[in-house]
């Protein structure tokens, strides 16, 4: 088999596969009539990581908040497990097991790590009991968050503040991961470690993860699929394996999407 074809099976490989989120052909913005995303069709598969990547203003985190319920689209659909959950608020896509990660910080900065913690179960209204097992299982795989539990969250570095918003999101235990520049403003060993639970999400916690990020090779070495957005619309996508070991072919293709 050529190469050409072993690299197009493996994206078909994917492509087949059941989603467990999946939009299609998604139109939303911010403003009547000015278009963002312009029909743009994107997968997440459970135990994967697909990686959205492409130039600034072309949609990535428009994307994220279209499917989160900040944006109603005006066309196209958002699919969960084959059900239609298009133009549903963020309370409800929260119910159906979607955590959104935005880019900026999203703790309540004077409240503590654990207040903060408890706050990811608060439209489960849970008994004692169930909060009590839900923070131990965050404090065991965080273990600097059992550390800071006591601490306002604002006074934690970038990286650590990531940590608890990863672990506040757990606390639901969704099985989408919506993630926004995860690593934005975030020192290059912490950083690694960002990364790393990212990846652990998927791989030890079967969870779906949908990745929006700038860190290209960083972002691809722990990604499956990858979309290169252009002007609100996939412009190419495929398996990882479809472009080597060596990213420089992913890297010329955002290059080219943003016209540099």
């Amino acid at each position: 088999m050529s190469q050409a074809a072993s690299a197009q099976s493996a994206t078909q490989r994917w492509t087949d596969a059941p989603a467990r989120l999946a939009c299609e052909d998604l139109v939303a913005g911010y403003t009547r009539d000015i278009d963002i995303l312009r029909g743009l069709s994107a997968k997440a598969w459970s135990g994967r990581i697909s990686c959205v990547v492409g130039p600034n203003g072309t949609g990535k985190s428009t994307l994220l908040k279209a499917l989160f319920g900040f944006l109603k689209p005006s066309a196209g659909r958002i699919l969960l497990d084959g059900a239609d959950i298009t133009g549903q608020p963020p309370f409800r896509m929260l119910g159906h097991g979607l955590a959104y990660l935005p880019q900026r910080p999203s703790l309540f900065p004077y409240l503590s790590v654990e207040s903060n913690l408890k706050l990811g179960l608060w439209h489960a209204r849970p008994r004692k009991a169930m909060l009590a097992e839900r923070l131990e299982r965050a404090y065991e795989r965080f273990p600097v968050v059992r550390e800071k539990r006591g601490q306002p969250a604002g006074q934690l570095s970038g990286g650590q503040q990531r940590q608890v918003e990863i672990a506040r999101s757990l606390m639901a235990d969704p099985s989408v991961y919506l993630i926004d520049e995860p690593t934005a403003g975030v020192d290059p060993q912490t950083s690694e470690t960002i990364y790393e639970i990212v990846q652990n999400l998927a791989r030890d916690l079967s969870k779906a993860v949908l990745l929006v990020d700038q860190d290209i090779r960083a972002a691809l070495a722990i990604t499956d699929y990858v979309y290169v957005v252009k002007n609100g619309a996939v412009f190419s996508e495929g398996a990882r394996e479809d472009f080597g070991a060596d990213t420089d072919a992913l890297v010329a293709r955002w290059l080219y999407a943003s016209g540099e």
